[in-house]
């Protein structure tokens, strides 16, 4: 999964909690150009644009005290939105039984990149629902997809991305 190649997580949340946010992940992407730090953040009461500036200011003066990225880069604050990445199996559990995009590091089962309905994590093992792909239309496809189909079982260290799948059609 995704990682935090500076340890930021441990400098910067502190402050964001403090703010009444929830620190939700950091990525960092080298750019020969210029490279990106985005920091995710939430909170119940979901994330405004004010919200993102405000933890910016913060974490700017942070990162610029202990200064732990030697090349420049962008700061982006965001939302982690509604096709949130994950960053943890903690993150995870709150959405067991929820579809996510899943991209492995390598191919386990002819798979590499699916769509799936997380089932159940046992310690680092995350067991993926993969529904059949049927011929069938409308409620009948729907209903066929919640049993028809494989449990694909990977290794946490397996993860190499994956999303939550947002659901937006009518039941």
């Amino acid at each position: 999964m995704r990682k935090d190649p500076f340890g930021l997580t441990e400098l910067l949340e502190p402050s964001i909690t403090a703010m009444g946010y929830t620190l939700w992940g950091v990525e960092f992407h080298a750019n020969s150009v210029n490279a990106l730090l985005r920091i995710f953040i939430d909170k119940e009461s979901g994330v405004s644009v004010d919200d993102c500036a405000d933890v910016s200011h913060q974490v700017e003066g942070l990162l610029d005290v202990n200064d732990p990225i030697s090349t420049a880069y962008t700061l982006e604050v965001s939302s982690p939105g509604l096709d949130r990445s994950f960053f943890s199996i903690e993150q995870m559990m709150a959405y067991m039984g929820s579809e996510m995009d899943v991209q492995l590091i390598s191919v386990v089962n002819n798979r590499r990149r699916f769509k799936a309905i997380l089932s159940k994590i046992e310690g680092e093992n995350l067991t993926f629902f993969i529904p059949k792909i049927t011929g069938k239309k409308g409620k009948a496809a729907r209903q066929a997809s919640l049993t028809e189909g494989e449990e694909l079982t990977v290794d946490y260290s397996m993860l190499d991305k994956v999303n939550l799948s947002p659901n937006f059609s009518k039941k």
